[in-house]
């Protein structure tokens, strides 16, 4: 007898029935994702329902491999940076109104403290660690997504684990995961309601059951979440979240507004590595077939084969060697040639796709070679950071900012600063130290009189992501000490004028 559908499957449907629509939609392009992973990280994206005993075979080359892992290390940093907050958590304005300096100053240090436990958070509860995985997973498919525990770190789904579906301008819409749990985790309810196994052989994998999630948006800014398991729906799953604050996190590499997924960067690339491919096969395989050596004998010839191989160097051998035996050459070195130009023109552009970038080794390398070459890599990024600054970065903070001090979210709103801002800030730093070398060159008389300290101060303090006027003094506190040290010295001139006289 089936059990009686609930309520939550009344209005919106069954999880089986909703995975199968979605996943018919996302079958197209798993096959350009399998493709990916194949020629970068086989392991990533392979054929479905592998096991621990799957041998994935190997690409030619390994720059495609190389580069998702040194993109996915620099987007880690970038995203997660260890050494600096890249988020700041800014009062609201009508907080700020009729507030004292005081006020002003206590405000900022509670939440400066704030900003270092979620900080701390990211460290002690490992949320690099699954990341990494998930950033090498987004950069070959375009999409993966994010489950962040509470109190831990991330559950990272694969998109075999997940579908998702979105509104036309982007917006979450549905999230259905689908994952195997072992029936002893399972309320007594479902595992009662299981179909009896046949047969007098029990299979072992009879033990795990499909359960499915559901994340369905409700309104503006609500989403529900409940799981089912053989078609049953657990009570005790059922839970509503803000969208703010909403644990799933898929990402998407591209966002394009009229697709529920994203585009991986492999997947813009994928014809160079295609190409590259075809050629390293062909290379490698070429060359061992010219380093085969084979020696040939005349059947007529009195040489005996025993003799050749048994004999040591130096070694005399009774026959005309070079009339009897013969060496099969292949002479194809002029033919590789080409090949091996082309292969380096394409490992040289995938490099750069993937900011797997070395700088020219040479001792006229100049410091502007370099910042030009950091430029333009970080420029690359530009986009891709600003999607995920608005999928990730600030939906993590805001989850964090949730379990360590819920009560900031009523006076203070996280702002990332991080990401395509922080690319802009190091380069108006890097210009700001080329105009300073620039005008030293004219001596300390040039610079006081051509250069405002107090600006150039604090433009650099801007630049490194500091507040100015924590660190750099007003004109107004300026003129104060300069008064103080005149008067100090007025001081000090009466002082001796007066011993002096005294002496005198």
């Amino acid at each position: 007898m089936e059990a009686e559908q609930h309520q939550l499957q009344k209005d919106y449907g069954t999880a089986t029935d909703n995975w199968t629509k979605l996943k018919q939609k996302r079958t197209s392009l798993e096959s350009v994702w399998k493709d990916c992973s194949k020629l970068t990280l086989p392991y990533v994206f392979p054929e479905e329902n592998t096991t621990e005993d799957t041998y994935y075979p190997t690409p030619y080359n390994s720059i495609g491999s190389s580069g998702v892992n040194a993109l996915a290390s620099k987007l880690l940093l970038a995203l997660l940076p260890p050494t600096s907050t890249f988020f700041r958590l800014l009062p609201f304005d009508d907080i700020m109104k009729g507030a004292t300096a005081e006020q002003e100053i206590a405000l900022d240090k509670e939440l400066s403290k704030i900003e270092g436990d979620i900080i701390q958070a990211i460290d002690t509860q490992g949320l690099r660690v699954n990341l990494f995985e998930a950033l090498k997973m987004l950069v070959v498919t375009g999409n993966t997504m994010l489950f962040k525990v509470p109190g831990k770190g991330f559950k990272v789904y694969s998109p075999y684990q997940y579908v998702v579906q979105r509104d036309f301008v982007g917006n979450l819409v549905k999230i259905i995961t689908k994952e195997k749990v072992s029936k002893s985790v399972l309320p007594k309810e479902i595992v009662d309601a299981l179909p009896a196994e046949e047969g007098p052989k029990k299979d072992v994998n009879k033990d795990e059951v499909d359960i499915y999630t559901t994340v369905i948006r409700q309104n503006l800014n609500k989403f529900i979440s409940y799981q089912e398991a053989n078609g049953i729906v657990i009570e005790s799953t059922i839970e509503n979240h803000n969208e703010d604050i909403l644990p799933y996190i898929p990402l998407r590499w591209t966002s394009s507004t009229d697709e529920d997924y994203g585009r991986g960067l492999v997947e813009q690339y994928l014809g160079d590595l295609r190409s590259l491919e075809g050629l390293s096969q062909v290379i490698v395989e070429g060359t061992a077939i010219m380093s085969k050596v084979i020696f040939g004998k005349k059947p007529s010839s009195t040489t005996r084969i025993n003799d050749l191989t048994d004999a040591l160097n130096g070694e005399f051998v009774v026959g005309d060697l070079e009339k009897d035996i013969s060496v099969l050459r292949v002479d194809k070195n002029s033919d590789f040639s080409i090949p091996l130009q082309l292969q380096q023109v394409l490992e040289s552009r995938l490099s750069k796709a993937f900011l797997n970038l070395e700088i020219r080794q040479s001792e006229r390398t100049t410091a502007t070679e370099v910042r030009a070459t950091q430029n333009e890599l970080n420029a690359v990024l530009g986009g891709t950071f600003s999607v995920l600054a608005n999928d990730f970065q600030l939906p993590t903070i805001k989850i964090l900012l949730d379990e360590i001090e819920p009560k900031t979210k009523k006076i203070a709103d996280p702002a990332i600063v991080a990401g395509i801002s922080s690319i802009s800030r190091e380069k108006d730093l890097q210009d700001l130290t080329v105009m300073a070398q620039a005008i030293s060159q004219f001596g300390p008389e040039a610079v006081n009189k051509y250069m405002d300290l107090q600006g150039y101060f604090t433009q650099y303090a801007t630049s490194l992501g500091i507040d100015p006027d924590k660190v750099v003094r007003s004109k107004d506190e300026v003129q104060q000490i300069e008064q103080a040290e005149q008067q100090a010295m007025q001081a000090e001139q009466q002082q001796q004028q007066m011993q002096q006289m005294q002496q005198g």
